[in-house]
């Protein structure tokens, strides 16, 4: 059980051992080689916890690997195709690369052609924007691993009927999660070690229905025996013991019953340096839907329509887009039919509730979402409140006088305007749930594995939205295992960016309450979705902050009229606050700009545009020993080069001293922290909201250049081009901000940080001296003036001299495995024995 009494300022949360056992590792590699052995694990409070597996060591089990599908573990991808009755697949069928299996021809057309498609689209980035590696469909050292299975049994308001069966799924649903990920093998010439492997920023979900086709379980039995399964995590059962019960729950999810498979892939990228929108970059994610589709030879999973994720282009007339399905490409459909639909009384009550079910005759079968920015920005909202009718779909005065015309005979719970109308319509679509209190695009993209470095690692499993919304779907499955029917009080969904405020244990408690000891800040905590007072019209949303924080919007738009997040109050920064607020402007569909406010100067003189951030108003003062930095979004080129230069200071010129060619060559190359973020420059005198952690430095993206080139591994850059850095901290009940990610910690603490600190600076002193290295990487080694000082003791006295063991908050971009760019396919496999 881990203790962060001495890290937060509020009393520790009641941490029940849910603890991910195998999380991640104490990065100290040779020259790029593997983590060691020292464990750095999360705990899930006990509100958290709800009915869902993803603890690695045990889906590791469930997803072991073996040539003879016999013995491989009950949910390992490959064998769950190959065993499926329907594909009558033969052993020479059988490929690790799922993207190569025969009963997926389709997908990887689809995928590739969605792939192609990006940068062809001026919205996406252009030929700015740079896509994933086609090559990893037909690489054969790529595989997907599973990282969750969830129980979604709460899901009781689809009524779409299966293919095969002709009836819904009785009660609900489970999803296996998978990322994709890959190994390889450098050529001899690579500098540091040859070997090495990272996931890809691409997820697919294999859809079961809750209770078998076979029927040879009840609804109330599967919801029973998640439930023990839930209770275990609580009372902190044994790994043994969580094995055994998990491949209880998983055996009856038959190959067969799959009833869907979706997939959520970053298609592309644009760096900060090349964002035209200045978000500080732009990352597309392509969203598809397959089912099977019988046919000669078994059949083949093929694209299909999406849940609530309506055909925008055939709603307004045009005959088809990239996202229209392949059956539908000219078939008009009425707008007008579909805003009658939305209309009604029994859709009204839907949406009111979260649970709309939009007929498929209106879906779509591709969606794209963007990041950052979430839902300011058109792209990500559907049905967007466009400026002209050619681009709206619904019209507010239709909303409003529906609700008032619903709202005579029946009680609205969840929506009081049209605004709050709208919101509910787009948090239901594939586009507008995945980019609203997500992980890059992700709401669950699971645990790492324990030889992952931390500096390319995920700490939390899961995003704030999973966990907020445990105690939901955990009041429903109690209702299910005592053979109730759940009533659409209970049904009722959320918004995607708030868990309903009913879950008081959500909340950070008052300081006074002594009754309370729980410290979760999801409802009115710091980085909580919050509304700005008198700036939306009047709904029902009742969504403060939690005192002393106050809610301050970042992104203003009018896409998300008074949204803003909960922040330190005004007159104090800590760590981890935003330090810029914009305005974002959306002239069309999906084309989205951002502008600072104040704006950002122009050009002047021929020197880059300024777009740093001055830290000389921010209170309190940073700690002795230490300096703030003010990270920005918007990408900043920077001055001079690598050199120490001369610098004009009134009427004299002189040479810079070391700290100003230091802070000069730091501000190179950077942007890309939404809305900013305050951290600080050392491991020194760190706040209570604060840890230490390794981001990268200068340097570190021509080192990714030189992966992309095969000269070197992911894990040799993390190794040298980073510095220490005091950052946000994070874990399950303190999250990050939107739009950013809960990294590994470092492992480091009283007892092992010296041997650690000197490793990595042999690593770097090594650097510096090698021929492999280019000039200007040991150049950019030679400055160490920041980031260079060993973590003081107070910080690795935390946690009972352990170390701090939280992670930290990092734009997700900044982590390796969730940026489609810079990932190239290996010039080798060596396959395991």
């Amino acid at each position: 059980m881990l203790n962060f009494a001495a890290c937060f300022r509020r009393r520790p949360v009641r941490f029940i051992p849910i603890v991910l056992s195998a999380l991640l590792l104490a990065y100290a590699p040779d020259r790029g080689g593997a983590a060691s052995a020292q464990q750095v694990t999360a705990t899930i409070p006990a509100p958290l916890i709800g009915p869902y597996i993803i603890d690695p060591v045990t889906l590791a089990e469930l997803d072991h690997h073996d040539h003879d599908c016999a013995k491989a573990g009950s949910l390992n991808f490959q064998c769950l195709v190959f065993k499926d009755d329907r594909s009558m697949m033969k052993e020479k069928d059988f490929a690790s690369n799922p993207f190569q299996l025969s009963v997926f021809e389709k997908v990887q057309e689809t995928v590739e052609t969605d792939l192609k498609s990006l940068p062809k689209h001026i919205e996406f980035g252009g030929s700015n924007a740079k896509s994933l590696d086609i090559g990893f469909l037909t690489y054969p050292g790529a595989r997907i691993e599973l990282v969750g299975v969830i129980n979604r049994m709460d899901r009781q308001f689809n009524r779409d009927k299966v293919d095969g069966h002709n009836e819904r799924l009785e009660c609900g649903e489970i999803s296996a999660i998978y990322r994709f990920a890959y190994e390889g093998r450098l050529p001899s010439t690579a500098i540091g070690t040859r070997d090495y492997r990272s996931r890809l920023p691409v997820t697919m979900n294999v859809v079961f229905p809750a209770r078998p086709w076979s029927k040879t379980i009840s609804c109330q039995d599967v919801a029973r025996r998640w439930l023990d399964y839930a209770q275990r995590l609580k009372n902190g059962t044994s790994n043994a013991d969580l094995v055994k019960q998990a491949k209880l729950l998983v055996s009856v999810l038959k190959p067969e019953d799959i009833e869907r498979i979706e997939l959520n892939m970053q298609g592309s990228r644009v760096a900060a340096g090349a964002d035209t929108t200045d978000f500080g970059t732009l990352g597309t994610y392509v969203i598809r839907v397959f089912r099977w589709s019988p046919g000669k030879g078994g059949g083949r999973w093929k694209p299909s329509y999406m849940t609530n994720q309506i055909d925008r282009a055939r709603l307004l007339g045009k005959p088809s887009d990239d996202n229209t399905c392949e059956d539908k490409r000219g078939v008009k459909i009425s707008r007008q039919a579909l805003v009658d639909y939305l209309l009604s009384k029994n859709a009204i009550g839907d949406v009111d509730n979260g649970l709309l079910n939009i007929p498929q005759e209106f879906l779509a079968c591709r969606a794209i979402s963007i990041s950052p920015g979430g839902a300011s920005r058109s792209g990500n909202q559907p049905f967007w409140n466009a400026p002209t009718k050619a681009e709206q779909i619904i019209d507010d005065k239709d909303i409003d006088a529906a609700l008032k015309k619903y709202g005579k005979d029946y009680t609205l719970g969840y929506v009081g305007s049209a605004l709050e109308f709208r919101t509910r319509l787009n948090e239901a679509s594939c586009s507008g749930c995945h980019q609203t209190r997500a992980i890059a695009g992700f709401h669950l993209p699971g645990a790492d594995r324990p030889d992952t470095s931390p500096v390319n690692a995920v700490f939390l499993p899961g995003s704030a939205h999973f966990f907020g919304d445990q105690l939901r779907r955990m009041k429903i499955l109690e209702q299910i295992a005592s053979g109730e029917i759940p009533t659409f009080p209970e049904l009722a969904t959320s918004y995607a960016a708030r868990p309903l405020n009913r879950y008081a244990a959500l909340r950070p408690q008052a300081a006074s309450d002594m009754v309370a000891d729980l410290d979760i800040q999801l409802i009115g905590g710091w980085g909580a979705t919050c509304l700005m007072d008198g700036v939306a019209p009047e709904g029902v949303r009742q969504w403060g902050c939690t005192k002393p924080l106050a809610c301050k919007s970042v992104f203003q738009s009018s896409n998300q009229l008074g949204i803003g997040i909960c922040s330190s109050p005004d007159g104090v920064t800590e760590i981890g606050d935003p330090m810029q607020v914009g305005k974002v402007e959306s002239k069309k569909f999906g084309f989205d700009l951002y502008t600072r406010n104040p704006k950002v100067p122009d050009l002047k003189d021929d020197l880059p545009r300024d777009t740093t951030i001055s830290t000389d108003h921010v209170t309190p003062a940073a700690p002795i020993g230490n300096s703030y930095v003010a990270s920005h979004q918007e990408a900043y080129e920077g001055r001079g080069g690598l050199d120490p230069m001369k610098i004009t200071v009134g009427d004299k010129t002189r040479m810079e001293t070391a700290e100003e060619h230091a802070r000069r060559v730091r501000e190179q190359a950077t942007g890309g922290f939404p809305a900013g973020a305050l951290r600080l420059s050392e491991c020194v005198g760190l706040p209570e909201e604060a840890t230490c952690g390794l981001l990268a430095a200068s340097g570190f993206n021509p080192c990714l250049d030189e992966v992309g080139e095969g000269e070197r591994t992911p894990d040799n850059c993390f190794g040298i081009y980073t510095n220490y850095s005091g950052v946000r901290a994070c874990d399950a009940a303190h999250p990050c901000r939107d739009d950013y990610i809960c990294l590994s910690p470092m492992g480091y603490s009283l007892d092992n940080a010296k041997t650690k600190f000197d490793e990595r600076a042999k690593r770097r002193r090594d650097a510096r001296m090698s021929v492999e290295e280019s000039a200007n990487n040991r150049k950019r080694l030679a400055i160490d003036f920041f980031g260079e000082r060993m973590p003081d003791e107070a910080w690795l006295r935390r946690n009972n001299n352990a170390g701090d063991q939280r992670g930290l908050c990092i734009p997700p971009y900044f982590v390796f495995q969730f940026k489609a760019d810079g990932h190239k396919v290996p010039k080798e496999f060596v396959p395991k024995p």
